[in-house]
C-alpha cells in the first residue's frame, strides 16, 4: 500500500475514535443548508442513505454480512424517523452525503477504492491501493454492531445496516467534524466547508459513515 494510503486510513481511524463528543445539537436544518425539501419517509424507499438505525434489523444478519464489499459513498443515518423527517428526509440526506464526499476522497476513500472481505470464521481483509491488511471482526446480532481489527489495531464499533446488496457502517456524530478538522484547508474541495461546519454544529442523532456495495 502506498504511504499516503496508510496515512488516510490512520487519519480516518483517528477521526472515528474521537467520535461521540456530542457536538451535534438541533435537528432540522439540512434543507436550509443545502436547499433540499422534505420528502416521503424512507419506508417507501429501500436505500441505505437516509435510513433510520434499526430499520433494516431483520435483514442485518451475520449471514448477510459475510462476503466481499466495495466502498461506494458516504452514509447518512438517523437515530429515529422523527429526526430523519426533521432533517428533511432521504433527498436531504443524499445531499449531505454528496457534500461530504470530497472530504472523504481527500482521505483516499473513493468509490471502488476500498474493499472489505468478511468471512464466516470472523476473519476479514481490508484492501486499499492494491495492498491488503488482514484482520478480525465480531458482529453482535442483538445490537447490530460491528467491531473490527485491522491487524492488531481495534477500529471503532460501527452501527451496521444491510439491505439487498447495500451495507452501511455508521458512527456517532462527531465523525464528520473530526474528518473536517483532519483535512482542513488542505482539501481541494473547500467551497462547501462552511456549510458542512454549520451542519456539524447543528445535528443531534445523525450518524455518518460509509456505504458499501456487495461485489460477491
Amino acid at each position: 500500500m502506498k504511504r499516503h494510503g496508510f496515512a488516510a486510513v490512520a487519519l480516518l481511524c483517528c477521526a472515528l475514535t474521537v467520535s461521540g463528543c456530542g457536538l451535534f445539537k438541533a435537528a432540522g436544518k439540512i434543507g436550509k443548508l443545502f436547499g433540499t425539501k422534505k420528502t416521503s419517509t424512507v419506508a417507501t424507499i429501500v436505500k441505505i442513505i437516509g435510513s433510520v438505525l434499526g430499520q433494516f434489523y431483520d435483514t442485518t444478519t451475520k449471514k448477510a454480512l459475510v462476503g466481499s464489499w466495495v466502498y461506494d459513498e458516504p452514509a447518512i443515518q438517523f437515530e429515529s424517523q422523527n429526526l430523519l423527517d426533521q432533517a428533511g428526509g432521504v433527498v436531504a440526506s443524499q445531499s449531505v452525503a454528496d457534500n461530504i464526499k470530497p472530504y472523504f476522497e481527500a482521505l483516499g476513500l473513493k468509490n471502488g477504492g476500498v474493499r472489505i472481505d468478511l468471512r464466516e470464521d470472523n476473519t476479514c481483509t481490508f484492501t486499499l491501493g492494491g495492498q491488503t491488511i488482514n484482520g478480525t471482526y465480531e458482529f453482535d446480532d442483538e445490537t447490530k454492531k460491528l467491531s473490527m481489527k485491522a491487524g492488531y489495531i481495534p477500529l471503532p464499533t460501527a452501527y451496521l445496516s444491510i439491505v439487498n446488496n447495500q451495507m452501511a457502517m455508521t458512527y456517532d456524530s462527531s465523525l464528520l467534524l473530526n474528518i473536517i478538522k483532519v483535512i482542513g484547508s488542505a482539501s481541494s474541495a473547500q467551497s462547501n466547508l462552511a456549510s458542512i461546519s454549520k451542519l456539524a454544529d447543528s445535528y443531534d442523532g445523525m450518524k455518518t459513515g460509509f456505504t458499501f456495495t456487495r461485489s460477491k
